[in-house]
């Protein structure tokens, strides 16, 4: 009986299929741009980073924000995925882009009610370390979990869920936008042009040297 009420469901309403498959493309829209973020935030990020201050930290003009300060001492020795190849590094994000898909409960509501729900931080935790076994491990377990695409069968319940996954994917969107905007983000081209890092010293040791004091000036502040 209840397969000829979804069934029935779904010919009173031409519309379903189409609506099936735009809400299926919003999942996977979604689960691109959450890839996305969590690589700038966790690998591309700290590196771009690194890559900016081994550039030009010994030209910062603020001390606090100076490749000699802890803090960029420990971004530019950041240690994330040590021992992978640019392949296995690849590797490791094709299984995390098709976990996001499956496990993260922002794509897939159900994950977040049933045993996916503990598997998610583990999978961040390994993707953040570079851990391709555990990867692999998650995703066995967490295709063993994922039974079917898991979208309603409700007309009305289909609606919105499409609806929830446009909004969380322009949400995604806007903060990749706005990310992109920010540094280290916005240094991700610039930095592979030896020009342009060129240029950039030359500017900030300008700022560098126009902003101290002169000598004789600083001198007087000692005695005084």
């Amino acid at each position: 009986m209840s397969n000829r009420r979804v069934a029935s469901n779904r010919s009173a309403h031409p519309a379903y299929d189409e609506l099936r498959d735009a809400t299926r493309e919003l999942r996977r829209r979604l689960a691109h741009a959450l890839s996305i973020e969590y690589d700038w935030r966790y690998h591309d990020g700290p590196e771009w980073a690194a890559r900016y201050w081994r550039a030009f930290g010994d030209l910062a003009v603020d001390l606090a924000e100076s490749a000699a300060a802890p803090r960029y001492r420990q971004v530019i020795a950041r240690s994330e995925w040590p021992s992978l190849s640019r392949a296995e590094a690849d590797d490791v994000r094709t299984i995390f882009r098709g976990l996001v898909a499956v496990a993260h409960p922002a794509v897939d509501p159900a994950a977040g009610q049933d045993e996916r729900a503990s598997l998610w931080p583990k999978i961040l935790r390994a993707y953040r370390g570079g851990d391709r076994s555990a990867l692999v491990a998650a995703w066995s377990e967490t295709r063993a979990l994922a039974r079917g695409p898991g979208l309603p069968d409700d007309v009305v319940a289909l609606r919105a869920e499409h609806d929830r996954l446009l909004e969380a994917a322009a949400a995604a969107d806007r903060r990749l936008a706005e990310m992109s905007q920010t540094f280290p983000f916005n240094m991700r081209d610039k930095l592979d042009d030896a020009g342009w890092i060129r240029r950039q010293r030359l500017a900030l040791a300008q700022v560098q040297a126009f902003t101290q004091a002169p000598a004789g000036e600083a001198a007087c502040k000692q005695v005084s």
